[in-house]
């Protein structure tokens, strides 16, 4: 292994201030046809599944929130297990829109459960506050999927 001589470190320093480079993380020199490789990379590592447990826990309490301050009469639950589809297809626009006022009978999001498409209508009449499943997602028997103010 050959030495970094003074001209080795003039030429990182140079380079470094040349191209703003803050904290290297990588520095390589290769003496025979001279080859100099710098590196600033910032190497983050994340477990993605705990960003997931984040991000899902903090969805779930901001989704308690909302449900503890509503009467449970004015929340939609899923009456079955299956996937959740906002609209008719990708094409047309969502049966509802937060702020909409819905009649009782009204379609309000269609779960497919095992190749059948089931309506889930609007119980009562009233304005939509928060839709709460997401569009071509599972959904399980319960959940929450529309909250009427």
């Amino acid at each position: 292994m050959t030495k970094l001589d003074k001209t080795d470190i003039d030429n990182i320093k140079l380079l470094k201030k040349e191209t703003k480079i803050g904290t290297l993380s990588k520095v390589k020199i290769k003496k025979g046809d001279y080859e100099i490789e710098l590196s600033s990379e910032k190497l983050k590592f994340s477990n993605p599944i705990n960003e997931l447990t984040t991000q899902n826990t903090q969805k779930n309490s901001n989704e308690k929130k909302v449900i503890e301050e509503t009467n449970d009469q004015n929340i939609v639950k899923s009456p079955m297990v299956g996937v959740a589809y906002l609209s008719a297809d990708p094409n047309t626009p969502a049966y509802v829109k937060i702020g909409q006022h819905v009649k009782a009978g009204d379609t309000l999001l269609l779960i497919e459960a095992m190749k059948t498409f089931n309506e889930i209508k609007a119980p009562k009449s009233g304005v939509i506050k928060k839709i709460l499943a997401l569009n071509s997602q599972p959904v399980e028997y319960g959940d929450h999927l529309i909250i009427f103010e």
